[in-house]
């Protein structure tokens, strides 16, 4: 396959990854949500998102990367540093606002 179909396979994932941290957001508007656990009860359809989300960005990030023939330990670090930007960043910059609001509205 051409490599844009694969860009397209992430462009996808991470659109659902990021409508997933909405959702579970959205759900919990007076609570924090812990970091290294689930929520107490997740919505069904944002775990849906998320698990469809986070496999299809992985397969992508995975096909994208022209250097998988080459050098196999530079494509390693080329998806490790797009997963952390596309799934890890949004999600840690949505908890710290989340929680801080919460906090907020706590005190």
């Amino acid at each position: 396959m051409t490599t844009w179909v694969w860009v397209m396979t992430v462009a996808v994932g991470t659109a659902m990854w990021l409508w997933s941290i909405r959702l579970t957001l959205r759900a919990y508007p007076d609570e924090r949500i812990p970091w290294w656990r689930a929520p107490r009860k997740a919505p069904a359809a944002a775990v849906a998102l998320r698990a469809i989300g986070i496999a299809l960005g992985t397969i992508g990030v995975a096909q994208t990367s022209g250097l998988v023939a080459t050098s196999p330990g530079g494509a390693a670090i080329v998806a490790a540093v797009l997963m952390s930007a596309l799934f890890l960043a949004p999600l840690y910059v949505a908890l710290i606002r989340h929680n801080a609001r919460v906090d907020t509205r706590a005190t």
